[in-house]
């Protein structure tokens, strides 16, 4: 059997809540049509196209989510599905995906790759994809990570300082990552904006299954075990298994629990320059669409505006709404929920729906 199988495994089980009143537990991000006609998850898919055959496409999702996956992407079979019984945080996340591969093939390099992502440049995106899983399968020793220069102070990112110079191959830079960064002070991002070493962290990681699976049971509490078990879970389809298994796992990102863990001469870094969002507040996806449709107002339809600018309105009702001398907001209208925000303010909206869970909204959550 083929050791250096390449596939490219979709995360799309998150459930966060930044975009809400449009994206909610029930129907996150990854499935909303926000900068098409096509939600996040069939941009991302058709996007992964561009790098792997579809049968090499996988994509992992929660049980919660695997109907509407299954309605958004009818194609992808159900032996291409990974289900976790519950969302619990990336580390949990890939260590499934891991155990999936490690127990129906053999050596198998993977990339994982978010499914609710802007990208303008796909190009970009599948140029340094490429390179990663071709760097991975010639030394599945190593552990690569997609980093995007940066473009502007992100407080809201994480980001990673290269190191030396791992190798060249088709005029592209691969480096040794020296450190990953948490999320900055204003002044740190602008550090690190100036300084070409630093780069946003966009969380794709490519790694060979069986070193991960060596990783996991020497980095992360209790990884051995729980691999185990959760192999032998897929293995006889016990999904009881499988989920007590799974509650043990930690909800913690990979990139504490293992990836910062890692040797540097065992972490490589692929700059790349995608033009590119995490999506990760309103206003986050009004400058996505402001630079897509070179405008300062990004109006759904039946949006009247009038001396307005730099807003964004999202409309999900039939009623027409009228703007008046509306700067800097951002207005997102459902059936039953009204969000009006600053736009500098988009970032604290969870300190927001805390409050409504208080005040017994949770139900809109």
């Amino acid at each position: 059997m083929d050791d250096k199988r390449r596939v490219i495994v979709i995360m799309a089980g998150g459930s966060g809540t930044r975009l809400w009143p449009l994206s909610r537990k029930d129907d996150p991000k990854q499935f909303q049509a926000l900068l098409s006609k096509h939600t996040l998850l069939e941009e991302t898919f058709k996007r992964a196209l561009l790098v792997v055959p579809e049968q090499d496409i996988y994509i992992s999702t929660t049980a919660r989510y695997q109907e509407k996956v299954q309605a958004i992407l009818p194609n992808v079979p159900t032996d291409r599905l990974i289900i976790e019984p519950e969302a619990r945080g990336t580390a949990a996340a890939i260590l499934l995906v891991t155990a999936f591969f490690e127990t129906f093939s053999s050596r198998t390099i993977i990339a994982t790759i978010a499914s609710d992502h802007a990208i303008e440049n796909d190009d970009a995106f599948a140029a340094a994809l490429t390179l990663g899983l071709d760097t991975i399968a010639e030394d599945p020793t190593k552990l690569a990570v997609l980093g995007i220069n940066p473009t502007a102070p992100d407080t809201g990112l994480g980001y990673i300082k290269m190191g030396g110079a791992f190798k060249s191959a088709h005029d592209k830079e691969v480096f040794f990552v020296e450190e990953f960064k948490e999320k900055p002070t204003k002044d740190q991002a602008e550090i690190y904006l100036a300084d070409w070493k630093y780069l946003w962290n966009a969380g794709y990681f490519i790694f060979a299954s069986d070193t991960m699976e060596t990783w996991m049971g020497e980095y992360m509490d209790k990884g051995a075990a729980t691999l185990k078990i959760i192999k032998d879970a897929l293995a006889t389809d016990d999904q009881d298994m499988l989920e007590t298994a799974y509650q043990d796992c930690t909800t913690d990102a990979i990139e504490p629990v293992l990836v910062e863990k890692l040797r540097e001469e065992s972490r490589l870094v692929i700059p790349t320059h995608m033009i590119w969002s995490d999506i990760g507040t309103w206003n986050s996806l009004f400058s996505s669409l402001k630079n897509k449709y070179d405008t300062d107002l990004v109006l759904s339809e039946r949006v009247v505006a009038h001396a307005s600018g730099n807003t964004l309105v999202q409309s999900r009702t039939k009623k027409v709404v009228a703007l008046l001398g509306v700067k800097d907001l951002i207005i997102i209208d459902t059936e039953d929920a009204l969000l009006i925000a600053h736009r500098k303010d988009t970032q604290d909206i969870k300190i927001l729906l805390k409050s409504m869970k208080d005040r017994g909204y949770e139900r809109l959550l």
